[in-house]
């Protein structure tokens, strides 16, 4: 019987999309002298931000991520909803007395950060952060983790996400996916991984839990 329901952070969670598009054009245009189209840039979404960055440019890393971060912390707040229903779904959880978690390949200060400013981490029994494992996502070791930290199982834990890092994280892990329906890769990876639970609103997880 299901028992747990672990978050994506960006783009599931909380609609990023646009602040993290905007951060890579930032950095392209001051290190390439040029923007990248909005496709290009969205196949990046969920892969670590070290690893995208040390691919795409060849200037110092950490003056690349420096850039990058700069911008996302002076716009976040102004450019960083959540999406609807998704504080009313964790209080749902929580009354149910369901398991909850964040698996996410931000930064641990950025995402607890974020937990606070939209008054969410209290709904959260654990979060896993990019510096908490060796290995990321899809690598099925963020959300073994979070599910070893929450004394439960892989068949008995929806992972919701937005990306294919989530998708493949989660079939590696044995534990069920769900995609938000607002993923922009949707068709993409309906047709792909047969993706059985996808939901077009948060309240959509209440059905999912018996």
């Amino acid at each position: 019987m299901l028992d747990t329901v672990i978050f994506d952070f960006d783009g599931t969670l909380a609609d990023t999309s646009g602040l993290v598009i905007n951060s890579f054009q930032t950095v392209y245009k001051k290190f390439h002298g040029e923007e990248k189209p909005v496709d290009y840039i969205s196949k990046f979404f969920g892969e670590p931000l070290r690893v995208t960055l040390e691919r795409e440019f060849t200037q110092p890393l950490e003056e690349v991520m420096k850039e990058y971060r700069e911008y996302q912390v002076s716009r976040f707040n102004d450019d960083v909803k959540l999406f609807n229903n998704a504080k009313e779904i964790l209080q749902y959880l929580k009354s149910k007395n369901i398991k909850t978690a964040i698996v996410t390949s931000r930064m641990k200060f950025s995402v607890e950060q974020a937990l606070h400013d939209f008054d969410i981490k209290k709904y959260f029994d654990v979060v896993i952060a990019i510096e908490d494992t060796k290995n990321h996502k899809p690598h099925p070791e963020p959300l073994w983790k979070a599910i070893d930290m929450l004394g439960t199982s892989p068949d008995k834990v929806l992972f919701v996400g937005d990306s294919k890092y989530d998708i493949e994280c989660a079939i590696n892990a044995n534990a069920t996916p769900v995609l938000v329906g607002w993923s922009i890769e949707i068709e993409e990876l309906r047709n792909q991984y047969n993706i059985k639970h996808i939901i077009d609103d948060f309240s959509n997880i209440e059905k999912l839990i018996p």
